[in-house]
């Protein structure tokens, strides 16, 4: 019982780490998006690179 215990406590804490770096990612992917929409939006003489 004990090793079933530890199997499964090893598989909860995989999941965990899967689940906590795919939220990262949609952290960051969102994040650039609002950042490249924000500069979009500006003049494009206020930006010197503007790739819409």
């Amino acid at each position: 019982m004990l090793s079933r215990t530890a199997d499964h406590l090893f598989w909860m804490s995989r999941y965990t780490e899967r689940a906590e770096n795919a939220a990262e990612g949609g952290v960051s992917t969102q994040h650039r998006l609002r950042a490249q929409h924000v500069r979009c939006s500006l003049p494009a003489s206020s930006i010197k690179e503007a790739v819409c």
